[in-house]
């Protein structure tokens, strides 16, 4: 019988919101039956977890267990987005409810400033994410995490509130 020693290990701050976390290919959900999809135990640094038994899918002390709550695993996305003619060349980004998103900007207009930023409607009152300035042409990748609630939001350049979108988030 096939051993395998599946400690969730400690990355980053204890106040950190999300952990991406892999699973071995033999406690993925579908392979044991009691396992759901993201449900894991985040055990304090230092404390180990115990094995899981490959044949009978016991999940032992290895911090992956069918009573823990649901963490929903967090997935990423990548948006390319370009401004050209003072226009933005798609009107509606859509990603998953608390996805880390990356956005790819692309600013082709020379010599104009803009930048890409998300906020909680039109008002552009409460931002999700500002993005940086850049002035064209010129490229910047930044990364930032979506809502966890699903709806609709709002993105737009803060030099040319006039370029805008729907940012749309989906239930996960």
């Amino acid at each position: 019988m096939a051993k395998y020693n599946t400690p969730l290990l400690y990355v980053g701050e204890p106040e950190r919101e999300h952990y991406d976390i892999r699973l071995p290919d033999h406690i993925r959900p579908g392979r044991c039956p009691d396992l759901h999809a993201g449900s894991v135990t985040i055990m304090p640094p230092g404390q180990q977890g115990g094995a899981h038994d490959a044949s009978n899918c016991s999940h032992g002390g290895a911090g992956v267990t069918a009573e823990t709550a649901t963490a929903g695993v967090a997935k990423s996305v990548t948006v390319d987005i370009g401004a050209d003619n003072m226009a933005f060349d798609t009107d509606t980004i859509t990603v998953p409810a608390g996805a880390e998103v990356t956005v790819n900007f692309d600013n082709r207009d020379d010599s104009v400033p803009h930048n890409v930023s998300f906020y909680t409607d039109s008002s552009a009152a409460d931002a999700i994410f500002v993005g940086d300035l850049i002035t064209g042409p010129d490229r910047v990748t930044q990364t930032f995490t979506a809502p966890a609630e699903p709806g609709t939001y709002y993105f737009q350049c803060d030099v040319h509130p006039f370029m805008n979108g729907a940012f749309i988030v989906e239930q996960a």
